[in-house]
């Protein structure tokens, strides 16, 4: 599956501003994959995606923040050893916290938040033809985000936490 060019024309965005934002998810993912997985299923995403390197490095050029925001959603999903929000509130706080991350990496590239639920499928697509079957199921549950955005879900996933956080 090309991601670039899929994201390219479902979000009416250049190349460089697509391989930007495919870094920008995919290191996202793979940050909860290594805290919520581990190490081992991080590294299976690194060999089976060789490419995501060179475009988190096309995602660091727009905004050289040093990962200020992103690093505050990692803290609110759950990052460090304390559980976070995640911890305190529950799944329905992490999910909150992705969609807000996801809506975050969209800003940056100066998409309308709207565009998160054609996101997801696209990247889940994406995951299933590069990576292992198992491994995408443990994506998935660590990732509920990725699972949704009008498919069978019902309003689940990001497409209906997306909904719910504007009022759609």
């Amino acid at each position: 599956m090309d991601l670039i060019g899929q994201l390219s024309q479902q979000l009416g965005v250049d190349g460089t501003q697509a391989q930007g934002l495919a870094g920008s998810l995919l290191k996202m993912v793979q940050g909860t994959v290594q805290e919520k997985v581990g190490p081992d299923a991080a590294k299976q995403m690194d060999q089976a995606i060789p490419e995501m390197q060179g475009w988190q490095q096309k995602a660091e050029a727009p905004a050289a923040d040093g990962g200020g925001l992103m690093g505050a959603l990692g803290g609110l999903m759950g990052g460090g050893g304390g559980g976070g929000l995640m911890g305190a509130l529950g799944g329905a706080a992490a999910h909150a916290g992705e969609v807000a991350g996801v809506v975050a990496i969209l800003q940056r590239f100066n998409l309308d938040a709207g565009k998160a639920t054609l996101v997801a499928p696209l990247l889940l697509d994406f995951l299933k033809s590069r990576l292992d079957p198992g491994l995408v199921g443990k994506i998935l549950a660590v990732a509920p985000m990725l699972a949704g955005g009008g498919g069978s879900q019902g309003g689940g996933g990001l497409g209906g936490m997306l909904g719910g956080l504007l009022g759609k």
